[in-house]
């Protein structure tokens, strides 16, 4: 099937049968990902990677349009962010919780959307990211619920408003909240994927369930006593655990914080998780070197659990560089760095800075508006490192996938949606629509933005134009078509566009 037979369908119009084309998520050639003790194995294979986590493959946070039309990922964004992972090699991703509506964020839709309400056009987005999994070699670890209330994701304190209690810490302790929470639990698990007819518990697609996100920031969030919470917190977990596997035998499932000794002795759960961040580190007064807080954890779960140091981060070169040998040399079973955005649907990328810091999202391959925070040689080395992770040799680049698609913003600027994998295109010009080409542009980059910080204050929601045409004549009409390239090779030709100076 055409790769772009889907984009432009309605959510409401999917297919509730595998089309044509998808590659079916069975268990023959692409088994569910089990465990051996503190091993991950695919089939009889051990299982092993390093790559990104991708927090906006379920739902994107910035960049929304006024209508919410772009909230959620179409088939063009998640065929460009699972094949930016697979060209670094990565075979999983971890995915961000899924989201909790708060009348806060003024109409911005949510999977979970009532008490007991899911949002169907959401979940037929994740429908489709599960789909073309296997086609792109890419597993999914998916955390069901944040501990925090960032803006347009929310979580467990909106989740118990929901279910009528804002009393805090209710979401841990009311039972009419758990129940809530078991039957939001039940939804997934036992969903029915509407194009290839998998129930979410049989997915292959899927890597594993985590209870959430970052349960341990609970408590200091919010200024309460965090030694109080951690066995609350921790019971939480291992009842949400039985729960889970009595439902869902298949699939693994990994911790999101309370106590690690009960963790790593529980028989309901199978990895661990830790997130190593320097620069948070140091915030708070914490170690800043990683490698040997991964060292102390894969000491800990050895011969227990799986260890995944399933984000990481915001830290020097050098200090990542020490990391991600400690990952690969000490048996841990993945790493992913944070974080990735993908393409826009309406050109150019989506883009999000994490947390005042000079890093910004990563954009696959790399760009110049990534040079401060030194993205090509950073992504370089995921990709060098997770290779060699599993015994590989770095594989020639593959060229761009599908040819760029050109639109026109504004008099004398241009935009295009992106050619996944393309460090940069080639702009042509003729005041013919059928002939007469000339190039006019060599080399555009489209990732562009430098100060992300302040791009998103600005809740800027329109793509940013990605070249200008500064040497036609004025008040003439000109036609235009646009090319992507890599060092393996160039894509086709954009359509042409009409458009006067």
């Amino acid at each position: 099937m055409n790769k772009s037979l889907l984009l432009g369908f309605a959510f409401t119009t999917f297919l509730t049968t595998a089309p044509q084309g998808f590659a079916k998520n069975t268990n023959e050639d692409w088994p569910i990902i089990k465990r051996n003790l503190d091993v991950l194995y695919e089939g009889q294979k051990e299982f092993r990677f390093l790559g990104l986590a991708a927090p906006n493959i379920q739902a994107h946070e910035s960049q929304l349009h006024p209508d919410f039309s772009n909230r959620f990922p179409d088939e063009y964004e998640l065929r460009d962010i699972l094949s930016s992972i697979n060209r670094l090699g990565a075979r999983a991703t971890r995915s961000f919780s899924f989201g909790v509506y708060s009348p806060k964020d003024n109409g911005v839709p949510f999977h979970i959307s009532g008490r007991r309400q899911y949002n169907e056009d959401a979940f037929r987005s994740f429908d489709l990211l599960l789909a073309l999994c296997k086609e792109y070699d890419v597993r999914i670890l998916v955390p069901f619920i944040a501990s925090q209330s960032f803006p347009v994701v929310r979580g467990v304190d909106e989740f118990a408003a929901l279910s009528g209690n804002t009393t805090p810490g209710a979401f841990w302790t009311d039972e009419k909240v758990k129940e809530d929470f078991k039957h939001f639990l039940n939804y997934v698990l036992n969903r029915r994927n509407t194009i290839t007819g998998i129930v979410y518990k049989n997915d292959p697609a899927i890597l594993g369930w985590q209870f959430g996100n970052e349960f341990d920031s609970y408590a200091p969030d919010r200024k309460i006593n965090s030694e109080e919470w951690k066995p609350i917190i921790t019971a939480w977990q291992l009842e949400m655990a039985k729960y889970i596997k009595s439902i869902d035998s298949n699939h693994l499932l990994m911790e999101a914080g309370g106590d690690r000794h009960v963790m790593l002795n529980s028989p309901d759960v199978d990895m661990m998780s830790a997130h190593l961040y320097e620069y948070w580190n140091r915030t708070f007064g914490g170690p800043t070197e990683l490698a040997p807080l991964a060292k102390k954890e894969r000491d800990a779960s050895r011969g227990k659990k799986v260890l995944l140091i399933d984000e990481f981060g915001l830290a020097t070169i050098e200090n990542q560089t020490a990391l991600i040998k400690a990952i690969r040399e000490e048996g841990i079973s993945g790493g992913l760095l944070w974080s990735i955005r993908s393409h826009r649907r309406d050109g150019g990328f989506y883009y999000h800075n994490e947390g005042g810091t000079p890093i910004n999202s990563f954009h696959i391959p790399g760009f110049a508006a990534g040079y401060h925070f030194q993205e090509q040689q950073i992504l370089d080395l995921v990709k060098r490192e997770g290779y060699a992770m599993r015994g590989l040799k770095v594989p020639p680049i593959k060229k761009p996938d599908q040819a760029p698609v050109l639109f026109s913003r504004k008099k004398g600027a241009l935009v295009w949606r992106g050619s996944t994998g393309a460090s940069d295109y080639t702009v042509e010009r003729s005041e013919k629509k059928n002939g007469g080409w000339k190039v006019v542009a060599t080399g555009i980059q489209d990732s562009v933005i430098f100060d992300v910080k302040k791009y998103e204050e600005d809740k800027t929601h329109e793509p940013t134009p990605l070249w200008f045409d500064e040497t036609g004549e004025r008040e003439k009409t000109y036609y235009y078509r646009v090319k992507g390239r890599n060092a393996g090779g160039e894509t086709g030709y954009s359509n042409v566009i009409e458009m006067s100076l």
